[in-house]
């Protein structure tokens, strides 16, 4: 048994943390109430509680070592997390990032001792919080555990026996390629989902073709720069699949928007446009759908 920290009570947070409480010791850091009880729900199937103890940044100093600590929180806020917790992190502590879009990972990367290895854990599971204290389940999917530097790599087999009760857990020894993959899923999905107010199978109508088609053109021309080997049509088969079996669901950043909140536009078109300048590419798709998102945000 585990002594695991999850950073972040959002959707995915809680969702992880139902299935990794079934076998190990979880605590969340929260910002919110601590003595709360959040409930996991599927379906038509009777809520159930998350056997977690929700904690705040005030009680870290108490706790025991962790051994692991999953930051769910999304990418612009990871820095500020990890800030938070670095103090209370052992010399052998496990630390997974899990959020959507690019970054992160080379900051952190030079902020750690030698003996701490840092992975990505990028999932399909969906998920939404119904209110603060209810996550609903709405999505299976698969979720992938990578090295992010090389003594994770080595250790990648303990750590993915540690969190096997996570639904569809599988490893990978190229994680950045699956990252980049996930990237081009959310390029297509989120931003145009929050500036038209539309769930993820809307965008399946033809009116959206054009426009998916050459944001993923531009993310794909950035992933040759960046030596990866990803195809367009395979690009916009697995954001079409996505579309489909999450037809009834709203995007994360379609929910960032809706409820005023900050999105993670810069570590997805974002991510793009930045890349495009450093490898003289143009993305003028990209480049737009980041400012209207950023517009309509500063908007609200």
């Amino acid at each position: 048994m585990a002594n695991i920290l999850v950073v972040g009570d959002g959707a995915i947070g809680l969702l992880f943390s139902y299935f990794l409480a079934k076998h190990h010791t979880v605590n969340i850091l929260t910002k919110k109430g601590t003595l709360n009880t959040r409930f996991y729900s599927r379906g038509d199937a009777p809520s159930e509680k998350i056997n977690a103890t929700f904690i705040s940044q005030q009680q870290l100093a108490q706790a025991p070592e962790f051994d692991t600590v999953l930051f769910t929180v999304k990418a612009f806020a990871v820095q500020q997390a990890y800030a938070q917790v670095k103090p209370y992190l052992g010399n052998n502590t496990h630390i997974v990032l899990s959020h959507n879009g690019m970054g992160n990972v080379e900051q952190l990367n030079a902020q750690l001792t030698k003996q701490q290895s840092l992975y990505f854990l990028t999932t399909s599971m969906a998920g939404f919080k119904s209110n603060p204290n209810i996550v609903q389940h709405t999505g299976n999917g698969q979720s992938v555990l990578g090295g992010c530097n090389q003594l994770a790599m080595q250790n990648i087999k303990q750590l993915s026996a540690q969190l096997h009760t996570i639904p569809q857990l599988i490893v990978s020894n190229n994680i950045e390629q699956l990252r980049f993959e996930k990237l081009l899923v959310n390029i297509a999905i989120n931003p145009l989902t929050a500036l038209y107010n539309i769930k993820n199978g809307q965008l399946r109508a033809p009116q959206f073709n054009s426009s998916i088609i050459n944001l993923l053109t531009e993310a794909c021309h950035t992933a040759t720069a960046l030596k990866l080997n990803i195809k367009l049509i395979d690009a916009l088969e697995r954001a079409y699949k996505v579309m489909s079996l999450t037809a009834e669901n709203y995007s994360s950043m379609h929910q960032d928007v809706l409820h005023n909140r900050q999105t993670e536009i810069m570590a997805i078109c974002g991510y793009i446009s930045e890349q495009g300048k450093q490898h003289n590419i143009a993305t003028p798709y990209n480049d737009a759908l980041l400012a209207e998102i950023l517009a309509k945000k500063s908007a609200e």
